[in-house]
């Protein structure tokens, strides 16, 4: 039986580890500290529970402060499985032959690939969007009209924004827009990190019929630093079902049209 001493001081270099990279998974620590997979999912159990990192899909990320963003890579991992599920509540919004602006974010790669699924729906689209990753899901499928939205390069989401792709924006009015955010908040607020983000967000509600706002439950009850719009603009949420009840009861008393999947 190990010391409670090298138990300490391993999940200490752990730690260390961890805050290196966005993302370590089991085996990599497991490898890296010649110890079993069992053993370093006890030390990440113990590290979360004096909340000092973040469990994700298949490993482990350091944790930020919520004046800031996790990678995107990190944000990706995280409840893979509800956003799966919120995507294709998503896709079942969309009739044939409509146009539909898909925004940058982990959801909204999700929710194109459930449309490369459906070809018989997708090529009846008119897609507009501002992400390469989007884009780059959908380049082999049978889509038939794509607009990608140009502008300066955000590196990490692999997204254009700015200026420009506001005003390319503005010349489109889209049937349904598939939005996504950091956090909304117990005051029905929809948040968000970054101004550029939030500028094109609040684009994206003008140029189009019906706004859908895609976020897992991790989204809920969280607040961050900027504010996009209030969830009474959004026509409706689509969110997972371990979505509190504290935020649901707020919902239903505000008349805020929501679905839990």
């Amino acid at each position: 039986m190990q010391s409670s001493n090298k138990i300490d001081v391993r999940r200490e270099k752990m730690l260390d580890v961890i805050q290196r990279s966005p993302v370590t998974t089991i085996n990599e620590l497991a490898e890296f500290f010649s110890v079993s997979a069992e053993t370093v999912r006890k030390d990440i159990e113990y590290l979360d529970e004096q909340d000092l990192i973040i469990r994700i899909h298949g490993g482990v990320a350091p944790k930020v402060s919520t004046g800031s963003e996790k990678s995107y890579d990190i944000r990706y991992a995280e409840n893979l499985e509800k956003k799966k599920a919120i995507a294709e509540a998503a896709c079942s919004m969309i009739r044939p032959g409509a146009s539909v602006i898909i925004e940058s974010g982990t959801t909204m790669q999700e929710l194109a690939k459930v449309l490369t699924g459906r070809p018989e729906l997708l090529q009846t689209l008119t897609i507009i969007t501002m992400s390469f990753r989007v884009v780059e899901i959908l380049k082999d499928s049978n889509f038939e009209k794509v607009f990608f939205l140009g502008g300066w390069i955000r590196k990490d989401d692999y997204m254009s924004y700015g200026h420009h792709t506001i005003e390319l924006l503005k010349d489109f009015h889209a049937d349904k827009a598939f939005i996504s955010c950091a956090g909304l908040n117990a005051k029905l607020e929809v948040t968000d990190y970054f101004d550029e983000e939030v500028m094109l967000r609040r684009q994206i509600l003008k140029s189009c019929d019906k706004s859908i706002l895609l976020a897992d439950s991790s989204k809920m009850n969280k607040t961050t630093i900027l504010s996009v719009c209030s969830a009474k603009d959004i026509y409706r949420l689509i969110t997972d079902k371990e979505c509190s009840k504290t935020m649901t009861d707020l919902f239903s008393q505000n008349h805020i049209n929501y679905k839990l999947v």
